[in-house]
């Protein structure tokens, strides 16, 4: 199906057959480039580590909590360890809850986390609250089930004393399921790190189909 779609792509219906793939080369590859200049125009967002007075993200290859932060973290093993010792898992929760629960607590390894950790507040995003009530919905917390305490997601964030947002305003924590592992690994995805990357390949593809 992927090589089907690509072919189609590709392929040009009719006229001179050879002009009209370099013509189609040559277009791709100016759009490719133009991506390259206008992102390297935009303006660079510095990342620093809020809750750790600031200083400044580095490697963390030991980590073995919250391993998708090892390229760039803000937080050393020692120092993640400690903060999952202090949390307790609520009686009658559920993996995901759990999962939840864990992916939450590593937001002080985010070197982004400049961007959500303000003045001693998390901000943490709706959707994310959202999900984390749902699973942990039938958990117990004084007494009562969560969903019985609570209405909703952000109920739920603000009763641990979390700001809350919205993933568009682009200042809150939120849930990747894609970056969240339990191997250190992203599991089978694949990261098109830069747009470029992925034209780039494309046209790699149709010379390889369609060579000239």
């Amino acid at each position: 199906m992927r090589l089907l779609t690509l072919r189609v792509w590709c392929a040009v219906p009719d006229g001179d057959l050879k002009k009209d793939r370099m013509f189609g080369y040559y277009l791709a590859t100016f759009f490719a480039f133009a991506i390259v200049l206008s992102e390297g125009s935009a303006t660079e967002v510095t990342e620093f580590c809020s809750f750790f007075n600031n200083r400044a993200p580095e490697p963390q290859p030991n980590l073995k909590n919250c391993t998708w932060f090892k390229e760039n973290s803000c937080c050393m093993q020692e120092e993640i360890a400690e903060t999952f010792e202090q949390v307790k898992s609520l009686p009658g929760a559920s993996p995901a809850c759990q999962q939840y629960t864990n992916y939450l607590m590593c937001y002080i390894c985010a070197p982004y986390q400049n961007m959500f950790y303000i003045w001693g507040y998390l901000k943490v995003c709706e959707e994310f609250c959202d999900a984390w009530y749902g699973a942990c919905g039938s958990a117990i917390l004084k007494g009562s089930r969560v969903n019985q305490l609570y209405t909703n997601g952000s109920d739920f964030c603000k009763s641990r004393s979390y700001k809350v947002s919205t993933i568009a305003q682009k200042d809150c924590f939120f849930f990747d399921k894609l970056m969240d592992t339990t191997n250190g690994q992203r599991s089978g995805h694949v990261y098109w790190e830069h747009p470029a990357m992925l034209i780039s390949t494309l046209i790699m593809f149709c010379f390889v189909l369609y060579p000239l």
